[in-house]
């Protein structure tokens, strides 16, 4: 389980990715569009939707990947600007802690 630690280095894809990829083909896209290595146990790879309802979170686990997914019906993740036009950036816990937890709400039922 990955623990959210400061140990742990945190890496946003700067591009959408089609969130019906698995562990290969996300791995696939570390290994060949982030340029780094997707066993690397020190490391999380955080993806969105295109629509940013959906993140998905790739981490290697010792013995195997894991893949976390969060995913909103009514509502989307705050949309990440990036500085630089770079494949990923590093990001902090409490950066990612915040994107995990913090929505937009696109409509509002009363």
């Amino acid at each position: 389980m990955i623990n959210f630690t400061s140990r742990i280095s945190y890496y946003i894809c700067s591009e959408s990715v089609d969130m019906r990829k698995g562990r290969n083909g996300l791995a696939g896209i570390v290994r060949e569009h982030l340029k780094q290595n997707p066993l690397d146990f020190e490391s999380a790879y955080v993806f969105y939707s295109k629509d940013y309802r959906k993140i998905k979170i790739l981490h290697y686990d010792l013995d195997g990947y894991v893949i976390y997914e969060k995913w909103f019906d009514k509502a989307k993740f705050l949309k990440p600007v990036f500085d630089d036009a770079k494949a990923s950036c590093q990001i902090s816990r409490e950066k990612l802690i915040l994107l995990l937890t913090t929505s937009i709400q696109t409509k509002i039922t009363i």
